[in-house]
């Protein structure tokens, strides 16, 4: 593992988004006869969930990231203006495929490059007169809620104000 976060601390978790570490408890898995110690998050949006992450799993201990500061935020912000959008794939199947993928890593550099794309073209078909589809619509919705929790908890602001602040930057691109 390559970072430890201590107990109450707020991290973001893949395409969970913003949870808080509960706990850090050994857990039984069917199948193994030793218990493992694992982290125990509540995810912020849904605390009566809870997410058991083995410490022993370097793979989903890696998707356990720190929350960026205002400064992190601004920065990236600033690269999404000059960032290479995400390829458009114009087999629509295989484009909402590899927006979950990108969704449920949880990056944020990748969600805010995969929103900018879908606003991009979502502008060029309103130029045509048309619509973009309502699964390219919830991919954004979601890249969005996710950006939104973040940016909201890193900045100390409401979701609302975090959405108008990314989308405004987005804008300028």
């Amino acid at each position: 593992m390559s970072q430890a976060f201590a107990v109450g601390a707020h991290v973001k978790y893949g395409g969970t988004g913003i949870c808080r570490i509960d706990r850090i408890e050994e857990i039984p898995f069917p199948g193994q006869t030793a218990a493992r110690a694992c982290y125990v998050l509540k995810p912020l949006r849904n605390p009566a969930v809870e997410v058991s992450v083995p410490l022993d799993n370097p793979t989903l201990c890696g998707k356990i990231k720190p929350l960026l500061t205002k400064q992190e935020v601004d920065a990236l912000l600033q690269q999404a203006k000059t960032a290479e959008p995400i390829p458009w794939i114009e087999d629509r199947k295989q484009r909402g495929q590899e927006f979950r993928r990108l969704i449920g890593t949880g990056d944020t550099e990748t969600l805010l490059r995969l929103v900018h794309s879908i606003l991009q073209h979502k502008a060029r078909c309103s130029q045509t007169g048309k619509r973009i589809s309502a699964s390219d619509d919830n991919a954004r919705r979601d890249a969005e809620r996710l950006l939104d929790e973040e940016f909201a908890f890193s900045l100390g602001v409401s979701q609302e104000e975090a959405g108008k602040y990314i989308r405004a930057h987005l804008a300028e691109a």
